[in-house]
């Protein structure tokens, strides 16, 4: 899976530039923070460009009656020029002018806010007219503008915007576009536990768990290790859906990652389930492995896999990715737990699957352990 930041990063970036994502994507090489930098950098210059003529518009409306500027921005100016005036407008002004638009206008309008340059607007505009514009994006799918407007809301406004979402699929959606680990960590808090489960469901029935462990990676340690628990504690079904996504989606670099900051115990629920018996999958975690340097990890969750889970991943080794067999027998160190874990995994096999592990070794702890078996 690509990076999940540098994934919201490029969509945020094909939305600033009026194109489709697939106009961008050569620039999934670039780091997430470096594709912020660059659309932070469009961005500033898509409104310096004209600045001079939106704030002549914003001067100009100060001397119109509120009524009439309403009409010129709804009915000539249009949502785009009106997005870029209110930036450069006195925030009660804006405020002022807003009471006499429509939700749907400016439901529109925030499509061209920068919600940065308008935070004092937004800093006093009236909650119950957030919560209504929040209805209207949500009914259009505009989930990267409201993940935008997430980081500077006032926390009255956020909480009620977020009681209004009522299905924790759009929930998911805003997250993985809100740039703020601060804020998402405030929403989760604010969630509650039932709310929080019914995310993880919504992830699970409707294929959304790249969103799921894109948001755990960005929230605080706090936030991410109680939402991961909670995840693996979940039912089989649920976690099955876990397991098939990250081989469909490679989530296995983020997933090795969350791990180490779970107890051993909380991954090997995950390891225990039947879909790791299935070939294609534990096909696809030595892939990853092998793809992302992810040996490191690997090692460290050899002795939660437990030994029938290190068998079947040597098995399909063997018989799909034999020189896996080999990098992993170099990569190994002399701590305890796995090597023990891996010598009760290589008792349990055939002995021709043996036979292949010895000859795939060159003389590492793996071929120490598996010269000592049978």
């Amino acid at each position: 899976m690509r990076d999940a930041a540098t994934r919201a990063e490029l969509v945020k970036l094909a939305r600033i530039l009026d194109t489709d994502l697939d106009n961008v994507e050569y620039l999934a090489y670039m780091e997430a923070s470096r594709l912020r930098a660059l659309r932070e950098g469009i961005t500033d210059a898509l409104f310096e460009k004209f600045r001079s003529s939106f704030a002549g518009f914003a001067r100009l409306s100060s001397f119109l009656p509120l009524a009439i500027s309403a009409r010129i921005s709804q009915r000539v100016l249009g949502p785009t020029l009106s997005g870029r005036i209110a930036g450069e407008m006195p925030a009660a002004r804006a405020i002022e002018m807003a009471a006499k638009l429509s939700d749907s206008f400016l439901a529109e309008t925030c499509l061209q806010l920068d919600p940065v340059r308008a935070r004092p607007i937004i800093a006093g505009f009236p909650v119950d007219r957030a919560v209504a514009i929040t209805h209207i994006l949500l009914e259009r799918g505009e989930y990267i503008t409201m993940g935008r407007f997430v980081d500077v809301l006032p926390r009255e406004t956020l909480f009620a915007a977020t009681d209004a979402i009522r299905n924790e699929a759009d929930l998911l959606q805003i997250s993985f576009f809100v740039e703020s680990s601060e804020r998402l960590d405030q929403v989760i808090e604010y969630l509650g536990i039932q709310r929080r489960e019914a995310v993880i469901q919504a992830a699970a029935t409707q294929d959304l768990w790249p969103e799921v462990i894109g948001t755990l990676l960005r929230i605080g340690l706090k936030a991410r290790v109680a939402l991961a628990e909670l995840a693996l504690a979940q039912n089989a079904a649920t976690l099955d859906s876990l397991i098939r996504a990250a081989a469909a989606n490679d989530l296995w670099p983020a997933l090795l990652q969350l791990a180490g900051d779970l107890p051993g115990n909380a991954i090997a629920s995950l390891s225990q389930q039947p879909a790791f018996d299935e070939s294609a999958v534990v096909r696809s975690v030595i892939d990853s492995v092998v793809a992302n340097d992810l040996w490191s990890a690997l090692r460290s969750q050899l002795a939660s896999m437990g030994p029938a889970r290190c068998a079947r991943l040597l098995e399909v080794a063997c018989a799909e990715r034999a020189p896996f067999i080999a990098e992993l027998d170099a990569r190994l160190d002399n701590t305890p737990a796995p090597l023990e874990t891996l010598k009760t995994a290589l008792e349990s096999l055939m002995p021709s699957t043996l036979a292949k592990v010895r000859a795939a070794c060159n003389h590492g702890h793996l071929a120490t352990l598996a010269e000592q078996t049978g």
